[in-house]
């Protein structure tokens, strides 16, 4: 199984490059659905099983790609948490699985991060994922009454480093998604998008190829994070 995703992990950014370059972008939309859904359902499966073991009342971060590459075990040691990011997941994604990601592990506070890819991978607008975000929200408020809900600051991008992965998403509609979400009541926003932006794009020293942070990113992003941690 991890083998197959390795592979098609490896296959998605060159089908997505052709695509984009000789403008089949149907086909390489098509062959990424295929590879998230696959991924998606095989992350969903591994949370089901590994929420058995869980001990309630702890820290969980919830995201996409972004999320789930961030070693979050290595920056906050000590601490009683867990990382239920997928890989090009979308706050459609997130509510389709607020009970194995957040739900069964009955968390003290809970970290969101994601929004990015509704830019890129749905016929969508910041509006749109904001109206999604109040649900998200609104389930947790309703559901966990005495947990602690963060909202992370969708990060900007850099189309200047790759524009094939950078796609359709663009830093004036993530500033749009964040303005937004800041204003949802009953949560604490933490803006992280000022901290990585440089000349009005993701810093190329905290990016890997314009939209995934590299370690160097993450620890801008650790360092804001640690002082909402509780243990």
């Amino acid at each position: 199984m991890e083998y197959i995703i390795a592979l098609l992990m490896i296959l998605m950014p060159i089908v997505f490059y052709i695509g984009m370059k000789y403008g089949n972008k149907k086909a390489s939309d098509a062959f990424f659905e295929m590879l998230f859904k696959f991924g998606f359902d095989s992350k969903v499966k591994a949370f089901k099983s590994l929420n058995k073991h869980a001990k309630p009342g702890g820290i969980v971060f919830v995201g996409d790609s972004i999320t789930q590459d961030f070693n979050i075990h290595e920056y906050f040691k000590g601490y009683h948490m867990y990382n239920r990011g997928i890989g090009g997941d979308t706050t459609e994604g997130l509510l389709k699985r607020l009970d194995v990601s957040i739900d069964e592990l009955k968390p003290s506070q809970v970290f969101i991060q994601i929004g990015t890819n509704d830019l890129e991978l749905l016929d969508t607008t910041p509006q749109e994922i904001y109206e999604r975000m109040k649900k998200v929200i609104s389930h947790i408020k309703n559901h966990h009454k005495d947990t602690e809900i963060y909202v992370i600051s969708v990060y900007p991008v850099n189309p200047n480093m790759d524009i094939a992965t950078v796609g359709r998403r663009s830093n004036e509609d993530i500033q749009k998604v964040n303005n937004l979400i800041k204003t949802i009541d009953g949560i604490t926003f933490i803006n992280i998008y000022d901290k990585l932006i440089k000349e009005d794009v993701l810093n190329p020293t905290y990016a890997l190829e314009g939209l995934h942070l590299n370690q160097e990113g993450y620890f801008v992003v650790s360092e804001a994070i640690k002082p909402y941690l509780k243990k």
